[in-house]
């Protein structure tokens, strides 16, 4: 396959990957599942909700804020409101942002009246939510599967009346896998590519700015805003490191605190958007880089970012901000600073020998502190490699080559931190010791 063709296909990857959407998208994910099966219901009258979710989805949508819900948060409420949301005229990640008082009161009352039930299951994709609504006359089931708004299968009455099972196995077979490329030859893609297909990853710079700027102000833990009254008191440098951690915390605290401000995913990620375009973004404004070698190293970091999930997963133990937005952003700032290959890899090797045990604990408010952080390690990573200061390879996770590397953290995420997985899982769920 020549250059061009697997540029065209990267290209749509992450452009599916890169989206506006408001909220945390494992909530996003659940109530899109509810919504469509909603669409099904020829009457109000709701017997029962049940919400049956992969480990990974539960793990990340018990705590984190909704927006327009009053601070409120919780799997059965983003079901609830899911049911009883407008038509989607626009992207299902976008779903909250039509989200009524009238549409809260009704899931409000559906939760009251102790009609929703929540579980989580053995042995099913890291991404999974069945909904199934009961009502008098009827019982509607909806699957969303492998992606988070990929709508897998909707029965009624166990009748099949809608089935994109074996178009998305078609699609996800038609994905290029970019295990098949090296880090070398990534890098020469994008070098060659044509400016104009990859204008588009600079929208995701006005959009996150708009979500820090918006964090400032004041969300979720506050983090950005309390880092910003440390720089003003002169506790923390006023530079570009601090302006990275500064606005990637804002707008994290936005996102996770239940803000109204969409931002730009990457992996279809929201906190990984965040964590990959900004610190890029903010770097390119203190280096004075001009728009095309910001948007080619943009794309570079998407990608890297889509690399590591091949080998990780979408969703793991493993905090994704640690392993693949970081990735994602050192290995864009690199890049964008005229980095060698070797550069690049070494700034990869930094981040991963730094922050590869960093867990995931659930989306929350103190998301914030992990994203801020591997924003600023994205950036001091990037740096020390131009400097010549590279993690040894062949020593612990890291390998002899960034591809290996990429390999042993893959097969840390699937296999040792399934065991954690389960761990902590215990733990929210009130099994402390």
């Amino acid at each position: 396959m020549d250059n061009q063709l697997i540029l065209e296909k990267l290209i749509d990857d992450v452009k599916e990957d890169t989206m506006r959407a408001l909220g945390c998208t494992e909530p996003v994910a659940i109530a899109y599942a509810a919504y469509e099966a909603g669409r099904y219901i020829e009457n109000e009258n709701i017997q029962k909700l049940v919400i049956s979710t992969s480990k990974n989805i539960f793990k990340n949508a018990k705590s984190v804020k909704i927006p327009n819900t009053e601070g409120r948060s919780g799997i059965d409420l983003a079901g609830a409101i899911g049911i009883y949301s407008q038509d989607l005229t626009t992207n299902p990640t976008l779903i909250f942002s039509n989200l009524t008082k009238e549409i809260l009161m009704k899931a409000l009352e559906l939760i009251d009246q102790d009609l929703v039930e929540v579980e989580f299951l053995e042995n099913v994709p890291d991404i999974y939510i069945k909904v199934k609504i009961e009502t008098e006359d009827s019982e509607v089931e909806s699957i969303v599967s492998h992606g988070h708004t990929q709508l897998e299968k909707v029965t009624v009455n166990n009748e099949v009346v809608f089935s994109n099972g074996k178009e998305l196995e078609e699609k996800e077979e038609d994905h290029f896998k970019l295990s098949k490329l090296s880090i070398k030859q990534l890098k020469t893609i994008v070098d060659e590519a044509d400016i104009e297909d990859l204008l588009f990853t600079l929208e995701g710079v006005e959009v996150n700015k708009k979500a820090a700027e918006e964090g400032l102000k004041g969300y979720g833990s506050n983090l950005g805003k309390t880092l910003n009254k440390l720089k003003d008191k002169g506790i923390l440098e006023d530079n570009m490191i601090t302006a990275t951690r500064i606005q990637t915390a804002a707008a994290a605290d936005m996102r996770m605190g239940g803000g109204e401000q969409e931002v730009m995913t990457s992996g279809g990620s929201g906190n990984q958007g965040i964590g990959v375009i900004l610190p890029v973004a903010i770097i390119a404004d203190y280096e004075d880089i001009d728009d095309e070698i910001l948007a080619r190293s943009l794309f570079f970091a998407h990608t890297l970012n889509r690399y590591i999930k091949e080998y990780s997963g979408k969703l793991s133990g493993i905090c994704g901000c640690a392993i693949g937005a970081a990735i994602g952003a050192t290995g864009g700032i690199t890049y964008m600073l005229g980095g060698t290959v070797e550069q690049i890899a070494g700034a990869c090797s930094n981040i991963f020998a730094n922050l590869s045990g960093m867990i995931c604990d659930g989306a929350k408010e103190s998301c914030s502190m992990k994203l801020s952080t591997c924003a600023e390690e994205s950036v001091i990573s990037a740096y020390l490699s131009l400097e010549g200061m590279i993690t040894e390879n062949g020593v612990g996770m890291v390998g002899k080559t960034i591809e290996e590397t990429i390999l042993n953290v893959g097969k840390l995420s699937q296999e040792a931190f399934k065991k954690v997985d389960d761990v902590i899982l215990e733990v929210m769920n009130g099994d402390r010791i």
